[in-house]
């Protein structure tokens, strides 16, 4: 093979690679189960720049779930889930927190959103 083709070829595997990687889009899906006092997980990652879709039960009341830094605030009533979908544009630890007062230990309901 020539040095012509052989850079031709590498070329195009690096595009096809570029290419593959851009369509990825998929979202990182993350369950999480919303109860009186917790968040099952309450500690969750992701990656900077990719989306993300959260998708939130409560199994009793309704529910609150907020992260500041990323301005949302949702309402999670019991029954059905509630789907979250954003891109996180920046990288570190994020506080997430109930928004509904759901019991007396509601204050506790507290979890951390780890962006790499």
């Amino acid at each position: 093979m020539s040095k012509f083709h052989q850079l031709i070829f590498i070329c195009t595997v690096a595009i096809l690679s570029l290419f593959l990687r851009l369509g990825n889009t998929q979202p990182n899906t993350v369950e999480i189960l919303c109860q009186k006092s917790f968040f099952t997980p309450n500690t969750i990652e992701v990656k900077k720049a990719e989306p993300v879709r959260l998708i939130l039960k409560s199994v009793d009341v309704t529910h609150g779930f907020a992260i500041d830094d990323f301005e949302i605030a949702r309402e999670i009533p019991a029954g059905p889930p509630t789907t979250i979908e954003f891109t996180p544009d920046r990288a570190g630890e994020f506080p997430f927190y109930c928004v509904v007062r759901c019991g007396k230990n509601h204050l506790k309901m507290r979890g951390t959103l780890i962006v790499r």
